[in-house]
């Protein structure tokens, strides 16, 4: 423990802090202009709920207004008055009317009360929080927790929840986080993080040669296990499906999914995604020998360590019910993989922070938000290369989880704001 402390915990408490400290650039008049965007589309998708038959016909049964925040009125229309099914129950045995349901149903009705859902969500989770949270110099500071995620990953908590941000551009929530005059927004994300570490981990030479060579990970594997009669660069467009399927393989295998999930994930029959998974590991077999080795070290002791030091108990692992106990084999494999990649990008940030303050660039890069395996920053623009020179060079270090010959791939994007961004040449 005291090496992870030391090494790990103790340097990314300050590093954080420091971020914390700098907090994100708020545009408060882009804010309200989007506000003002919201409040028009909650009013029509209101307008378009009201206008719909099952509701004037809850209105005239009941005699009283359709709301719909209650889970009693929209129960009542979705499946007593439009004989809609659930496919699941609560806890008290009543039909569920939560997102995934809503989302099966594929119904107008339904869609638009989804619709509301999120925009009112948007609205008074982030608009809200960040109009009450800006600080006098128009900074929005939040806080980042090093511990207290199973996963080993970093969370965010206060006054924003970073990694709760929406990633859709289209919800306008990052365009909030304005670069002033003279800066841009520089955002930096660690390319297919927890692949490359699996890859990495196991020594698993298939995997490691699409990283290697620079292939599209997921195009690399499908021509490998289907056999596709093109280049591996035309998959993408000539074989969608297949590399769909060898993406939904590769990530359901990662954390453990048997083939039932799996089958699930790539809508496929589950004989098929038993016959995918044996294609898999026909090519990626020291994967399989690292995956069933790890399995059985939490079997037999009922807790792992990441290759970074973190402990992740898991007492769980010696339950009677098969059920219990594979949820925590699961975990565990999840959490060998996703803390690796968290802290390979933590300690980047760490040295490239500690690189700010060496050579007393606060004023010109002011790093201020990590969200899973990226990096957030306002850069004066003059700065901009040194910045990315400095935080490439930090994120690809060979910290001990590293692929011989080829480093993590570092996408970076720059903007106005932090949802203007595009690719940077």
């Amino acid at each position: 423990f005291s090496d992870v402390y030391q090494k790990l915990l103790k340097p990314a408490t300050k590093a954080l802090m420091y971020l914390e400290d700098t907090g994100g650039p708020i545009d408060l008049s882009v804010l309200e202009s989007i506000e003002a965007d919201f409040r028009i589309d909650i009013e029509e998708c209101m307008a378009e709920i009201a206008m719909h038959p099952a509701i004037k016909i809850f209105e005239e049964q009941n005699k009283k207004t359709f709301n719909p925040n209650s889970t009693y009125h929209l129960r009542d229309v979705l499946f007593n008055i439009m004989k809609l099914k659930s496919t699941k129950k609560t806890a008290t045995g009543a039909m569920s009317t939560d997102a995934e349901v809503l989302e099966g149903l594929n119904n107008p009705l339904a869609d638009a009360i989804l619709d509301l859902r999120k925009k009112v969500k948007l609205s008074t989770t982030y608009i809200k929080n960040i109009r009450e949270g800006v600080d006098n110099d128009m900074r929005l500071r939040s806080s980042f927790n090093i511990i207290g995620t199973a996963a080993g990953r970093l969370s965010s908590s206060g006054v924003l929840n970073y990694q709760n941000l929406p990633r859709d551009k289209d919800s306008g929530i990052k365009k909030f986080f304005r670069a002033a005059p003279g800066y841009k927004i520089v955002q930096a994300d660690l390319g297919t993080a927890e692949v490359y570490v699996a890859a990495a981990l196991a020594n698993d030479k298939f995997l490691q040669k699409a990283f290697v060579e620079e292939l599209d990970f997921h195009s690399y594997v499908a021509h490998s296990m289907f056999k596709l009669p093109c280049e591996i660069e035309e998959v993408k467009s000539l074989y969608p499906e297949q590399r769909q399927n060898a993406k939904a393989i590769t990530f359901g295998i990662l954390y453990g999914a048997g083939p039932s999930k799996i089958a699930e994930t790539a809508n496929v029959s589950i004989e098929e995604a038993k016959r995918f998974i044996k294609l898999y590991f026909n090519q990626a077999r020291e994967l399989k020998t690292w995956i069933d080795s790890n399995i059985k070290f939490i079997k037999d002791n009922h807790f792992t360590y990441s290759a970074f030091g973190r402990k992740r108990r898991l007492p769980e692992a010696g339950a009677d019910s098969r059920g219990v106990a594979a949820h925590a084999e699961r975990s565990g494999l999840n959490f060998l993989i996703q803390s690796v990649a968290s802290d390979v990008n933590l300690l980047g940030i760490v040295d490239t922070v500690n690189w700010v303050q060496e050579q007393d660039l606060q004023d010109e890069i002011r790093i201020f938000a990590t969200v899973h395996d990226s990096t957030v920053a306002e850069v004066r623009e003059d700065m901009i290369d040194t910045y990315i020179e400095a935080l490439r060079t930090n994120l690809q270090k060979d910290r001990g989880v590293f692929i011989n010959g080829k480093a993590i791939t570092v996408d970076i994007e720059t903007g106005p704001s932090w949802g203007e961004l595009s690719d940077y040449a």
